[in-house]
């Protein structure tokens, strides 16, 4: 089902007419292609606006008064389906073909590392251990993965994500935790262990994280 679904009839007409004219299109331009009033128009584009889908930059003047011209954001973008793990599949499949089994681990590891590059200086500003784990377990819950700390003791903490952002991935091939692991020990800087895994039937992926206290 596309993402689009949980948005009315008119709004999906825009955000289509704007995936379509990816320049972008004006208030007067939208209210023609759709065959609604400026004021609906301006309606749905502050609503869309509001949720981060649309984007607006001003018009060059030409003499009179400045318009605005809009465009869909980024995330605006991510509403039309794309089927970025049937991608995935077919490049860890040729990976695991030509490459082989251990070719395929190293580049999850290395995949894992580069993730955490994305993330790093958010880790860095974190005063203290346990900042730096409610810190990681907000990003991964911004990547999907619905993700928190459970402190067990003073130096036993784990992070439960309670959902496979690769789960379909996962499931084919053996060993693709490497790259959640490798995510997580590169952003901590310490060892990780994988308790638990929703793919080996468990209720959730747990990992343990050595050394931290939450």
């Amino acid at each position: 089902m596309s993402s689009l679904s949980f948005l009315g009839q008119s709004q999906q007409s825009l955000v289509t007419a704007l995936l379509h004219h990816r320049s972008g299109l004006t208030v007067d331009e939208l209210s023609q292609l759709l065959s609604i009033s400026r004021n609906a128009v301006n309606q749905h584009l502050s609503s869309l606006g509001s949720s981060g889908f649309i984007q607006s930059a001003t018009l060059a003047s030409t003499g009179g008064r400045p318009g605005r011209i809009y465009s869909l954001s980024p995330s605006g973008l991510e509403l039309f389906q794309r089927r970025y793990s049937f991608f995935a599949k077919l490049l860890l499949s040729w990976v695991d073909k030509n490459l082989g089994e251990q070719e395929t681990k190293l580049c999850l590891h290395s995949l894992g590392e580069q993730m955490a590059g994305e993330f790093e200086n958010r880790i860095a500003k974190q005063p203290s251990s346990a900042d730096k784990l409610r810190e990681v377990a907000a990003i991964m819950c911004e990547l999907g993965y619905d993700a928190r700390v459970k402190e067990i003791s003073e130096h036993y903490t784990e992070i439960i994500a309670n959902n496979c952002v690769f789960n379909q991935l996962a499931e084919e091939y053996q060993g693709f935790c490497t790259l959640d692991l490798s995510f997580l020990a590169s952003l901590l800087k310490t060892d990780v262990e994988h308790k638990e895994c929703i793919v080996r039937k468990g209720n959730y992926c747990c990992f343990v994280i050595a050394g931290y206290s939450g």
